[in-house]
């Protein structure tokens, strides 16, 4: 069709559409020919109209394309992520991956491809593998990525590594600063993304939380991830660590190509001491590679990886490279400190809230568990109802716990915080560089330990 025929075309189907504007079929291919002649703003003003009407997929994917073709990729790439969620196809797949391209996520980029491949080998492009390959992008005949553990079914491996936790904010006793600052940090910018862009302010990042064992880091960060309705992907040492040189990186690379796909997500690194410790006091050469593959994973979040969210716990902070600790990396280093007392009447009631129980005194067993961590609190919450359940199965009459009970198995649980503490009061007092254990050195003064 030549170019006066197809003018003559449009100005037919826009006499027909100004008789009868609610015909979906007539205003789709008007703007499906706008689109192949390069009149990208009127087909993507068409493709609109056309979606106000009906819920069109392939509508949804042409505007994305329009838009791609517009260079708006953050905008293509929004309308290309609903039409997958309605339908995939290979056609989409592969327009997914040069928006990716484009947006210089060059993993994420070449994911797509391999889906695309996997579904339809005709669409490969010798050309476009020859650009993913100057970024990287390993293609073997047909393209594989490096995955994490090597799993062969991506999608299976997606289901058993990704978790959408229940938990919230509300299960977590006390911590309300804490709990605050997350919010500001993540909760805050998945909900309102457009005021934190305009204050320059990314949606991504990482936070640190370090303390003593057994305060919560791991449940806060689980909870985080509930109350954001952000996926959660839980990782430590030993699924990174490979017997074979170089395996232990491509893992660790694997898990936030994980993250990548199932953005909006939180990548929580337990016992990051582990995986990321100083490289000054690390004999092993291999681990200090696997710390500067983390560092290399953080710098591409902070660049160009928004809706990533990383989340480290730690008992150890003064075991954690320095270079780690630094913005841009782990933005906010929080001190998770044993409960106080209103965190510990919460927990209690928490702990206790399922259970058959009679005029518990909270604030009395409260004020005796100071320096209690959550986890010494459920232990003496659970040697009480141990107790009790003895003696039921002894008389053979059922009774409720009492507060007698736990003060009872209150008197056979030491805190286990105290010898944190200990080694935590040396760093703080001798090695406090940039101020950074000045939280734990306010709460020891304020506590009078």
């Amino acid at each position: 069709m030549t170019n006066q025929e197809d003018e003559q075309t449009i100005a037919i189907l826009q006499e027909a559409l100004a008789v009868s504007p609610e015909n979906v079929p007539l205003r789709r291919h008007l703007a499906e020919l706008l689109l192949r002649l390069g009149r990208i703003e009127e087909a993507i003003e068409q493709f609109q109209a056309v979606l106000e009407r009906s819920n069109d997929h392939a509508s949804c994917v042409n505007l994305g394309r329009a838009y791609y073709q517009r260079g708006d990729f953050e905008r293509a790439e929004q309308l290309l992520q609903t039409a997958l969620e309605q339908q995939a196809t290979p056609e989409l797949y592969l327009l997914l991956s040069k928006n990716a391209f484009a947006r210089q996520e060059y993993e994420r980029a070449g994911h797509y491809y391999d889906q695309a491949l996997k579904a339809d080998e005709s669409l490969r492009e010798s050309s476009y593998e020859e650009e993913l390959a100057r970024q990287g992008i390993v293609i073997r005949g047909k393209l594989r990525l490096l995955r994490f553990a090597e799993v062969e079914e991506e999608a299976e491996a997606d289901q058993e590594l990704v978790e959408q936790p229940t938990v919230s904010f509300k299960d977590v006793g006390g911590l309300e600063d804490i709990k605050e600052q997350i919010r500001m940090q993540i909760l805050y910018p998945l909900q309102q993304p457009a005021l934190f862009q305009r204050f320059g302010k990314r949606i991504g990042g990482g936070i640190l939380l370090y303390g003593p064992p057994g305060c919560g880091k791991t449940f806060l960060a689980r909870a985080t991830a509930g109350e954001s309705q952000c996926r959660f992907i839980s990782i430590a040492i030993h699924d990174i660590l490979d017997m074979y040189i170089g395996n232990s990186e491509k893992n660790l690379h694997g898990i936030f190509e994980l993250a990548r796909r199932n953005r909006p997500a939180i990548v929580f690194i337990d016992e990051l001491d582990a995986l990321g410790g100083s490289r000054q006091q690390m004999r092993f050469h291999g681990l200090r590679i696997l710390t500067n593959q983390l560092l290399l994973e953080l710098d591409s979040i902070a660049t160009n990886n928004s809706e990533i969210l990383v989340l480290g716990a730690t008992n150890s902070p003064w075991f954690v490279d320095s270079s780690l600790r630094r913005p841009g990396r782990f933005d906010r280093i929080l001190f998770v400190p044993p409960p106080d007392l209103e965190a510990r009447c919460a927990i209690l009631r928490l702990l206790l809230e399922e259970k058959p129980t009679e005029a518990i005194d909270y604030p009395q067993l409260a004020r005796q568990m100071e320096k209690f961590s959550g986890a010494d609190i459920r232990a003496v919450c659970e040697r009480a109802t141990d107790a009790v359940l003895s003696e039921v199965l002894k008389t053979g009459q059922p009774r409720p716990l009492r507060t007698s009970d736990l003060l009872a198995a209150l008197k056979q649980v030491r805190p286990s915080t105290l010898e944190w503490f200990a080694t935590a009061k040396n760093y703080a007092t001798y090695s406090n560089e940039g101020g950074l254990y000045d939280d734990v050195l306010r709460f020891m003064q304020k506590a009078k330990w």
